[in-house]
């Protein structure tokens, strides 16, 4: 694990979240972007989506530690894009570190490396490159009164149909109860390191039994999953068309209108 030196708060400055460690995964092949390099590497308004995602987590008041899993290959790489971020907030320090062949291996790695403190944990995808502080904020103080896991999560406005692989469309699914989920999602650390724990414990897991996201890991080994209003600021990069978008996002925020 690498450490870019730490930044230390000013005086009188507030620890509210200096128990809170953020692991950023930024592990993917980005293979559906096609951009020929990891998904993390690509820039959106000339800057890296590792650099947009640090400057918002290093820009939450209180501090704490925020820990970005890689691949293997690109950690000094990722190493000198964050010593450029300078945090608008206070005591965060910055490590990275490198990651698995699934991303559930890859945020287990990221727990492993979180300083002893951090209490809560926020996991986050850098292909969320514009999810906004307050989306971070909102995530972590709901774990902090309900003790449980915290998604951030939009209702869902198409109409769903299941469809058989023969492209036939079988029923419309009732959308009410649905929501999509997005990151970042938090835990309090002791349950989702159990929760990886136990995950490994089962062995390999191949194919369809990946899980998607870690909320679908703490749900496996017994735990209580809570949603958030989530933002639409959030959304994933996983097409050219997404990268489009975000584009638009970013260019919006800057007051250009695109």
């Amino acid at each position: 694990m690498i450490r870019v030196p730490e930044h230390e708060p000013p005086a009188g400055a507030p620890h509210s979240l200096s128990s809170l460690g953020v692991v950023l995964v930024a592990a993917g092949r980005g293979e559906r972007l096609g951009a020929g390099i990891p998904k993390a590497f690509v820039e959106l308004g000339g800057r890296t989506l590792i650099e947009h995602c640090t400057s918002i987590v290093t820009g939450l008041p209180g501090g704490g530690h925020l820990v970005i899993v890689v691949p293997e290959a690109s950690a000094s790489e990722a190493l000198g894009l964050v010593s450029h971020v300078i945090p608008s907030g206070p005591s965060w320090e910055v490590s990275v570190t490198p990651g698995g062949r699934e991303r559930h291996e890859s945020v287990r790695f990221g727990l492993e490396a979180l300083h002893p403190q951090a209490d809560i944990v926020l996991v986050h995808d850098a292909a969320r490159p514009l999810a906004p502080a307050e989306l971070f904020e909102r995530v972590a103080a709901e774990v902090r009164h309900t003790g449980a896991s915290v998604i951030p999560a939009l209702a869902v406005a198409d109409t769903l149909k299941h469809v058989a692989a023969d492209g036939v469309v079988h029923e419309t699914v009732d959308r009410a109860p649905l929501v999509a989920v997005q990151t970042p999602q938090g835990f309090p650390r002791e349950q989702l390191a159990a929760a990886h724990d136990r995950l490994g414990s089962a062995g390999a897991i191949e194919g369809e039994d990946q899980p998607t996201d870690d909320a679908e890991v703490v749900q496996r080994a017994g735990g209580t999953v809570r949603t958030v209003p989530g933002d639409i600021l959030a959304h994933k990069l996983t097409t050219s068309g997404d990268l489009a978008l975000l584009e638009a996002l970013l260019a919006s925020q800057n007051g250009d209108p695109r």
